[in-house]
Parts: structure tokens; sequence; C-alpha cells
């Protein structure tokens, strides 16, 4: 489905000067399509009625979680009821969440009890780049396609080790992302148990905390020439096998891989970055860092038919960060390739990591919640999901040391 979507502005808005959008009285439905035609039906009524999809049906029986604006709502329980849709509401008005989320006051130092904006995860990067200037070194790849910088940090406690690198919030509506490797990296800094004072010691860890720019799914480069939809799903904007499938070539859709391969000066920065600054065969392991959903996918995403060569590694070293993850507090992840797994797509940033860089363990890693809360997770799960992601990463690296990855 082709669905636009503007969610969450209207919490930071006014740090980057963009007037605030809210979203009082918006609704999300579980809505499960059974058969074809139903599927057909939303398709056509998405832009009639502003539909803004949070998570599609992969299959027929399956559901999708669909955002609508107040005046849309009562037209789309009628026709849900008119073709025997089975749905529920799941939330019952996304600005409450919204404002859930909204901290009180602001702090002048990070911490990880509330969502914090990209300005103030900068100003703690500028700190712990001061601080710990003999294990911090900074990078930037470039700008966004609005002139902001895309900053990451390359931490570091002696040379010659083997490297993870992970690009977080490439789909910018994902808040979680951040928050999850901003923890994970002043645990890298400060360890507060051997076995991550093993993986900092033992690991470079290259991390871009903030890819996209923490407004929406999309990227900002304007693609439409009618001027009604803007942005590029940076996540199908790779050059392996771009628009092959999972991917829309209508500039509306959310999953709009761009007019072309690296169109977008996120990606074709982040590519040059790890082409030209990193020494090849370094990088280990690959990670896009995402939410929602709780998966750990691997290559392939264009074809359910094969796997990859190297799919019994992916799968040891998945086991290992879902299993290390899952004692923490008992959140299961589920692991397999995207396209056997979650749904075919194509131009990803793992797809590009295997295949043109041969990283052998590049994952998609989909984070908290099933879909309860989706988007819209509160503050007070900042520390858990980032607690239990850094035990993931913990044995995912131990994972991989077993099959000598690592």
């Amino acid at each position: 489905m082709s669905m636009q979507i503007l969610l969450f502005v209207g919490l930071i808005g006014l740090v980057f000067g963009v007037e605030q959008v809210r979203y009082d009285n918006y609704k999300v439905y579980n809505v499960r399509i059974d058969d074809l035609e139903q599927y057909k039906l939303l398709n056509a009524q998405e832009n009639v009625l502003k539909l803004s999809s949070w998570r599609e049906a992969r299959h027929l029986g399956e559901s999708s979680d669909l955002m609508l604006p107040p005046e849309s709502q009562g037209i789309f329980e009628s026709l849900l009821a008119t073709h025997n849709f089975t749905y529920s509401l799941k939330i019952e008005n996304v600005q409450a969440h919204i404002d859930a989320q909204r901290p009180r006051q602001r702090i002048t130092s990070m911490e990880w009890t509330q969502f914090h904006t990209l300005e103030e995860i900068y100003s703690w990067l500028d700190v712990i780049e001061a601080r710990y200037p003999d294990i911090v070194t900074p990078f930037t790849i470039g700008n966004s396609y609005e002139g902001r910088p895309i900053r990451g940090v390359k931490i570091s406690h002696k040379e010659g080790n083997p490297a993870v690198f992970i690009e977080s919030n490439i789909h910018a509506r994902e808040w979680i992302t951040s928050s999850t490797i901003t923890y994970f990296i002043d645990e890298l800094l400060v360890p507060r148990n051997p076995a991550v004072r093993d993986i900092a010691q033992n690991v470079d860890w290259y991390i871009i905390p903030v890819l996209n720019e923490r407004l929406w799914r999309k990227s900002r480069l304007p693609s439409d020439p009618t001027g009604k939809c803007i942005g590029t799903d940076l996540n199908r904007n790779f050059d392996f096998l771009w628009m092959l499938t999972g991917a829309e070539s209508n500039p509306c859709s959310e999953i709009y891989a761009g007019p072309s391969a690296e169109s977008d000066p996120e990606i074709s920065q982040l590519t040059a970055y790890i082409n030209n600054s990193i020494p090849d065969g370094s990088i280990k392991i690959y990670i896009s860092l995402h939410s929602y959903g709780q998966y750990v996918l691997s290559p392939w995403g264009h074809t359910a038919a094969e796997f990859p060569e190297h799919y019994p590694q992916m799968m040891h070293v998945a086991k290992g960060f879902s299993d290390a993850l899952y004692r923490r507090y008992g959140t299961v992840f589920t692991y397999g390739s995207s396209a056997t797994t979650l749904y075919e797509v194509s131009g990803s940033g793992k797809e590009w990591a295997y295949a043109v860089k041969n990283i052998k363990i590049p994952y998609t890693i989909e984070l908290r919640d099933k879909g309860a809360l989706g988007f819209l997770l509160p503050p007070e799960d900042i520390i858990p999901v980032a607690r239990e992601v850094t035990e993931g990463f913990v044995g995912m690296i131990a994972a991989a040391r077993e099959i000598d990855i690592l």
C-alpha cells in the first residue's frame, strides 16, 4: 500500500523550527485482510481516507495496522462492516501517547528515561568525544537533504579489532532505535559488566545513531513533480537489486524506492563512507536497527526460494543474539531471512552489505514491540529495551566467535 505518513512531527517540530502537527483523536486500527478483494479495497481507499500504514499484512489472513484521522473514521468503520472485515481498535488517541512521550522538562545531560531530540543527541556526542578522545573517534558521513550533518562515532579501544557497523533510525519514526543505540554506546564507554567490557575492548563499533532526521519514515528529498508527496524509503534505496521487489515506483508510497539507486544523499554518503573510509574486510557484522516487530532478519530479502551461502552462519549468530536477549526479560525475537520471515524486499542495507561488501553477517533488527503500541513506546520502555539489546549484542559477538566470524 502506498500511504503517506507525517507521524511524530508534533513532538519535536519546535526543535527544528517546523510547524507542529498534532494527532488528536487519530486512531490506529488492526484490520485483518482475508482475501484479495479486501486488500484491493483498502488500496483503493488509502488516499481518499488518508490511511497511514504502520504495519502491513504479509499474507492473506494476517492483519495490518492503519492510522486514520477523525474525519475518516466513521466512513472507514462503515466500509469495514459492509465488506466483512475483522478489525479492532488498537489505539484510541495517537496524540495522547505522543504527549506521554513529551518530557515535562528538558535536561542538559543525556539519560534514558525520555526520548531525545537530534540536537540533544548531538550535544551528547560532543560530550563523549571530548571526554573519551582515546576511545571515541567522531565521523560525519555528510549532510541530509535538509542540510543537517549525519554524525557517527567509532568506538575502539585498540588497533586491529574486527568491526561491527550499526546504522540506526533510517526510518525516522522508529524512535526507540536511537534511544537504544545511544544507551549501548554509553555501555561501551563505561562497561558495567565483564561481558560488555569484552566486546567493547575487542571489537570496533561504528555507530550512526540517527541516519534519518527523526520526523518521518521517508527522507525529505522531493520526488513527486506535483509536490504532493515527498521522500524516499531509504531502506529501499541501496544499490543492490534496487526496485526488484517489495518497493514502489509511486512517489506517494511509503515504500517508494526513489528515482534511482542511491538517489538520496543519506544513502549515497553512507555507502561512500563505508567504501572509502573503512578498510575492506574489517566490518564483520552489519546491523540496520529498526522497530517494531521483534525480528532478526537476514538476506535474502528478494526471494524465499533460495538462501545465501552464509545463511547457516547468519542463523547461528542470530540465535546467539535472540537467546541472550531473551534471558533478560523473556522478550522473544524471531529470526530468519526477510523473505521467509516477514516479507520480500530489495534495495535494503543488509542486502547491499552482504552482496556488495561481502559482509557475512548482515541483519535488519526490529526492536520491540509486537504491535501493541508500535511506534509509540512509552519512555519507561527505553531502558528495558536497551538493556536487553545490549545483552543481545553480547550474545551475538559470542556466537560469531564460535564460528570464526570475529
